[in-house]
């Protein structure tokens, strides 16, 4: 069958949007026409989103698929970002009967972690999507977000993330260059993460590792070693970002870096380019826990664009 496409990438993050009434209906079958979109042979990417109109004014329905795991996810930041800069410079938005010719504008994905607003703000330096990650935040926190020790190296649990700060495996492993990301730190990274799998008796793929060696503007650096064994690192991701963010907040830990009064949390992240620790964009984090507890969470990231679109064959 031949799918129309969007390709297009947020920081690095690979993202493809696919038209779901194109598809077939039964959700293996969709899972499956993604996976084969994502792979080398086709597309090549991360995630993919397989849109849906609904008979609600300004609200899109997604199915996101995973390379890495193979699998339906809950969210993806970067697909969020990508489908902003979608709507703002593409037919999608008249695809899917959303309207954009204001400068600031705004649509709400229902995603399987609940619904999520995108603001798409028109401005003379470009186009700017701020999502609304508190649904994926709620989710996080009832998950559980705790520290533990793995091979006798702090790491966070937040929600299904491995979170990491590489000054703690680098005590153990002082060889280790996550700058480089060389066959022995690549080694070290994948061992942790089977190690953390093993202990929290999790087979997700999903992993943040970040550090305070900055080299820029930012608080923190990160990286996304989702599946690093298999060479599958994403340069910039939303939900590892957030999860991070979650992490810092919902711990002692932010209030140590001085990121956090234990209420919220404001963190820009060097993020982007090459599949290394750090890089040159920048990822926004702002989280805060409300009266009424719940959490209210956004993001944005400085470089998204569209590459391609147009017809693939599955």
């Amino acid at each position: 069958m031949n799918l129309d496409y969007i390709k297009g990438h947020m920081g690095g993050n690979l993202i493809i949007l696919l038209d779901g009434r194109q598809l077939p209906q039964e959700p293996q079958r969709q899972l499956e026409a993604a996976l084969e979109v994502l792979g080398p042979l086709r597309l090549h990417g991360h995630q993919a989103g397989i849109f849906t109109p609904t008979d609600k004014p300004r609200t899109l329905g997604v199915k996101i698929v995973d390379i890495t795991n193979r699998d339906f996810i809950p969210a993806c930041g970067g697909l969020t970002q990508v489908t902003g800069k979608a709507l703002a410079t593409t037919n999608w938005a008249n695809r899917f009967n959303v309207e954009n010719t204001s400068d600031n504008f705004y649509v709400i994905l229902e995603t399987d972690a609940g619904e999520t607003r995108l603001d798409i703000i028109t401005k003379e330096e470009g186009i700017t999507t701020y999502t609304d990650m508190s649904s994926f935040a709620e989710l996080l926190r009832s998950i559980g977000i705790h520290k533990i020790e793995v091979d006798g190296i702090s790491v966070f649990r937040s929600g299904y993330y491995l979170v990491a700060d590489a000054e703690e495996i680098r005590k153990a492993f002082p060889k280790a260059n996550f700058e480089s990301m060389d066959p022995f730190s690549v080694e070290v990274l994948s061992n942790l993460q089977s190690k953390y799998q093993e202990a929290t008796g999790t087979s997700n793929l999903h992993f943040c590792l970040y550090d305070n060696r900055t080299e820029k503007e930012g608080h923190l650096r990160a990286v996304y070693p989702h599946s690093v064994q298999e060479g599958h690192i994403e340069p910039a991701c939303g939900t590892g970002s957030v999860a991070l963010a979650m992490a810092l907040l919902m711990t002692d830990e932010g209030q140590r870096l001085g990121l956090s009064d234990g209420k919220s949390i404001n963190v820009t992240l060097e993020t982007g380019g090459k599949p290394v620790l750090g890089g040159p964009d920048e990822t926004t984090v702002v989280i805060s826990i409300e009266k009424d507890s719940r959490i209210k969470a956004t993001f944005s990231h400085s470089l998204v664009e569209i590459t391609s679109q147009g017809v693939v064959f599955v």
